[in-house]
């Protein structure tokens, strides 16, 4: 359901030329890469900002964030979709400069999400400080926000 709602609001914006940050992670981001990949192959409508060099950011997952509700093969899947993105269009993916991420490193990250976005979409899932931050910071630079629901996994 979350998939399926979120996909489709990611969709619709690609219908009225937007295009689609993220952040790059497993759950909602994964299912906007995953859509706007579909119908956008080129990836010229996606932007995905992680908070450190490729490899350092999926061996971050693997040692960090293998635990529920997230499991080895979601992150599997992310590699491989952030591998396809940035070999499909190296522009697409924005990596920042980082070997060793802390929480520091995703705040300046959601810095960067809101620094390039027109308008936000929350999709909020087990109350994700992450995502909250985002809220916060976009309210802040005075961009539309929509909080679409809170969710629990």
């Amino acid at each position: 359901m979350l998939s399926k709602m979120c996909a489709r609001q990611h969709v619709k914006s690609l219908n009225v030329a937007i295009g689609v940050l993220t952040g790059g992670a497993t759950g909602v981001d994964y299912f906007a890469m995953d859509e706007v990949l579909k119908h956008n192959p080129t990836a010229t409508h996606l932007r995905v900002i992680i908070p450190a060099l490729l490899d350092s950011y999926i061996h971050d997952y693997y040692t960090n964030w293998c635990h529920e509700p997230i499991t080895k093969e979601d992150i599997n899947k992310l590699a491989s979709l952030l591998k396809k993105i940035k070999e499909v269009n190296p522009a697409s993916l924005l990596e920042m400069p980082y070997e060793i991420i802390t929480q520091e490193h995703y705040n300046l990250r959601h810095d960067q999400e809101v620094m390039y976005s027109d308008e936000v979409h929350a999709f909020q899932v087990n109350e994700s400080t992450g995502t909250q931050d985002t809220i916060d910071k976009s309210a802040k630079a005075g961009l539309p926000t929509t909080h679409h629901k809170k969710y629990k996994i």
